[in-house]
């Protein structure tokens, strides 16, 4: 091989590296840039949901054991949410004097606490109890919800109650997540409970 024809393959080789021209890895830098750009917000939201969800879960999981210990032992069990300044707990009562889960016995000590008492925020980033503005009211109620209300539905005293039959008292909690709203639901006859997703203005089942 020449010299001229050396030169001529030098030149030809300077717009290539590794097989690829230099305006192919500029479009392919630049397409991974886009990319990465549009995917960084769908990725946080799906990890604010998934901390949403799994919190649900844990107080889903506290709600069937004290169901489990009320049908075992034949006695109410209830779950009190309780304020603590601006932070939410709960804990685990059962009935001491066979009149049902009280607030004046609890707070005599005749219903003693069994669990408890949990952050109800189960210490998750971005979660707490709480109502996010713009959201509606899960089917079957109609409406919005309004941010700064009570989250916390169940009784006057704030009490979800299990009988040693299986039923429960009917209500519903909600917790407020960066980019999502749920509910945790407990149906009264049955004692199902449910979590629901508010996905923009759509709920979603995700028990």
């Amino acid at each position: 091989m020449n010299a001229r024809t050396r030169s001529a393959d030098v030149e030809r080789g300077r717009g290539h590296v590794g097989g690829h021209t230099l305006v192919e890895m500029l479009v392919v830098a630049a397409i991974m840039i886009v990319a990465s750009a549009v995917s960084v917000p769908y990725v946080k939201a799906y990890r604010a949901e998934s901390h949403l969800v799994g919190s649900a879960r844990l107080f889903k999981g506290r709600f069937r054991l004290a169901h489990s210990m009320a049908v075992r032992r034949g006695v109410y069990t209830a779950i009190r949410f309780e304020q603590s300044g601006a932070r939410w707990r709960y804990s685990i009562y059962v009935d001491g004097d066979y009149d049902g889960v009280q607030s004046a016995d609890i707070a005599s000590g005749r219903d003693p606490r069994v669990a408890g008492p949990f952050p109800l925020d189960s210490g998750a980033d971005g979660v707490r109890v709480g109502i996010n503005p713009g959201v509606p009211a899960p089917p079957p109620d109609s409406g919005m919800l309004q941010p700064g209300s009570d989250p916390i539905r169940f009784g006057s005293g704030n009490m979800l109650s299990f009988s040693p039959l299986g039923t429960a008292t009917p209500g519903t909690f909600y917790l407020a997540g960066e980019v999502r709203q749920a509910a945790v639901r407990v149906t009264g006859g049955s004692a199902r409970v449910r979590i629901m997703l508010c996905r923009g203005t759509k709920w979603v089942d995700q028990s």
